[in-house]
C-alpha cells in the first residue's frame, strides 16, 4: 500500500511512455472550449489604424489654437471618410475632414472633434462647405491610435489555454483560422462484474444497473477528454484480456475500469493484466474510499482499474486521473487544497487511513465552512451529486469540534 502522494506521481511518471498530447487545426468557429496549443503572439496592431472615437470632424489641433465663440476658426470640409473607408487624401492645413466613428484617420490628422460641438456651413455659391469650431481642441482628443488595443509582437496567450469567448474575440480580431489545438484524448471505460446489466435492461434479482462507467465517463469529459465505451466485461480473465486487446486496437492512451479489483475469487483484474504482459505500478492506495486500485504499464497504454464501488470509484479517479487526462489533454488542472472550517463536529472513532468524505463547502460572513454530508457508504450513489468539495481526514482517530480547520479539495 502507498500513499496518495506516491501513487500520483508513479502515474505522472509515466506520462513519458504513454501518447503525449497530439495537435490538431480546427476552424475558430469550433475552437470555444479547446485547448490552445501555441503561444498566441499578436503579429499586428490592433487596431491597425489610427481612428476616430465619435462622429466628427478630423482636423490639426493646430489650426484650432485661441478658437472661441467670439473668435471662432473656420475649416474648409474637404472630404467625408465612413468606417470601412480607404484612406482618402491627406489633410491640409486650414482644412478639416468629415469622419463617423470607427473610421481611419486621414493622414496628418492629429485630432477630432464631435458633430455637437461645431456648426456645419452647407456650400453657397459654388463655395467649399465649412465648419466652424469655437474652441481650441487638443492632440489626440477623439483619436483611438494604432495598437492601442493590442500591440505587434504583444504576449496575449500561453500554450495550455483553455479558449473562451473572450479569446475567441481575439483569434478573430488577429485572423487565426484554423486555430492549433491540443487533440482531446479517447480514454477507455469498462466496468467488471456478473451483476452489471445495461442501463436499458429489466433488473432481475441481484442484478444491478451499471453507474460507474457514466459516472467516469463524465469526469473524463471535465478533464478535457473522450470517453470510450468498452461495455460491460463479465467476471471472467478472458473477457477482460479481451477488452484490453481492443482498448490495444483502437490506440488508446489509457484503459479506466471499475470493479475486480479486491482479492476475491472473481477478481480478476490483476491475472488479466499479467497476461496482456502489462507491468504493474502498485495495487494498493492508503485511502478510503478507493484504496485497491490496480495500475499497470503496457508498452504505451497506461491500464488503471478502480474500485467497483461507486464513491470508491469516483474519489479516486478525481484524485488520481482526472489530473493524468487534463495533461493529455494539453491542461494543467487538479483539485487544489483549500482550509475551510467545520459546520458541524467530525468525529472518527476507530482508527483509520487517511479519508476524503462528500462534502459542501459554502462563504458566510467572510470565512469557508465546510459541511460533510452524513451518508459516507462506499456504495453510496446520492451523496457525490450532493457535494461540492471533498472533505480530507487524516489517518487515525479524529474528534473535530466546530470551527476546526480542515483540508477540502473542490470538485471541478
Amino acid at each position: 500500500m502507498i500513499c496518495l502522494e506516491e501513487a500520483q506521481q508513479i502515474l505522472h511518471d509515466q506520462l513519458q511512455h504513454i501518447l503525449f498530447p497530439r495537435v490538431e487545426r480546427v476552424p475558430l468557429w469550433e475552437a470555444g472550449g479547446r485547448v490552445l496549443a501555441m503561444e498566441l503572439v499578436a503579429e499586428e496592431d490592433v487596431p491597425r489604424f489610427d481612428r476616430s472615437l465619435v462622429d466628427g470632424f478630423a482636423l490639426f489641433s493646430a489650426d484650432t489654437a485661441g478658437a472661441a465663440a467670439e473668435n471662432s476658426v473656420a475649416l474648409k470640409i474637404t472630404a467625408s471618410i465612413a468606417a470601412g473607408n480607404s484612406l482618402p487624401r491627406s489633410l491640409e492645413p486650414g482644412t478639416a475632414m468629415k469622419i463617423f466613428t470607427g473610421a481611419p484617420l486621414p493622414w496628418g490628422a492629429d485630432s477630432v472633434i464631435k458633430k455637437e460641438e461645431v456648426v456645419e456651413r452647407a456650400a453657397e455659391d459654388g463655395n467649399s462647405p465649412m465648419v466652424i469650431v469655437k474652441r481650441p481642441v487638443a492632440p489626440g482628443e477623439g483619436v483611438a491610435l494604432r495598437g492601442e488595443d493590442i500591440s505587434a509582437g504583444e504576449r496575449l496567450l500561453p500554450y495550455g489555454t483553455v479558449i473562451s469567448s473572450a479569446h475567441l474575440g481575439i483569434l478573430a480580431t488577429l485572423g487565426v483560422d484554423p486555430v492549433p489545438v491540443y487533440a482531446k484524448p479517447q480514454i477507455g471505460i469498462f466496468s467488471t462484474g456478473d451483476e452489471l446489466v445495461d442501463v436499458k435492461s429489466p433488473l432481475k434479482h441481484g442484478q444491478l444497473r451499471a453507474s460507474n462507467i457514466y459516472t467516469l465517463a463524465g469526469i473524463v469529459r471535465q478533464a478535457g477528454g473522450i470517453p470510450v465505451s468498452l461495455g460491460l466485461v463479465k467476471d471472467r480473465v478472458e473477457s477482460v484480456v479481451q477488452a484490453y486487446h481492443r482498448a490495444r486496437e483502437l490506440g488508446l492512451p489509457m484503459v479506466i475500469s471499475t470493479g475486480g479489483t479486491a482479492s476475491g475469487d472473481y477478481d480478476v483484474i490483476k491475472e488479466a493484466m499479467e497476461k496482456v504482459s502489462a507491468s504493474r505500478l502498485f495495487d494498493k492506495v492508503a485511502i478510503r474510499p478507493g484504496a485497491p486500485l490496480i495500475a499497470s504499464l503496457r508498452e504505451e497504454q497506461l491500464l488503471v482499474a478502480l474500485s467497483g464501488n461507486p464513491s470508491g470509484a469516483a474519489v479516486t479517479m478525481l484524485l488520481l486521473l482526472f489530473p493524468l487526462i487534463a495533461r493529455l489533454a494539453g491542461t494543467h488542472r487538479e483539485l487544489a487544497c483549500e482550509q475551510a472550517r467545520l459546520a458541524k463536529p467530525l468525529v472518527r472513532k476507530s482508527s483509520g487511513v487517511r479519508s476524503f468524505l462528500w462534502g459542501n463547502c459554502f462563504e458566510q460572513e467572510g470565512c469557508l465552512f465546510v459541511a460533510p454530508l452524513d451518508n459516507q457508504f462506499c456504495g453510496a450513489i446520492k451523496s457525490f451529486a450532493g457535494s461540492n468539495c471533498l472533505v480530507e481526514i487524516p489517518a487515525g482517530k479524529v474528534d473535530y469540534p466546530v470551527n476546526a480547520l480542515v483540508a477540502i479539495r473542490r470538485l471541478p
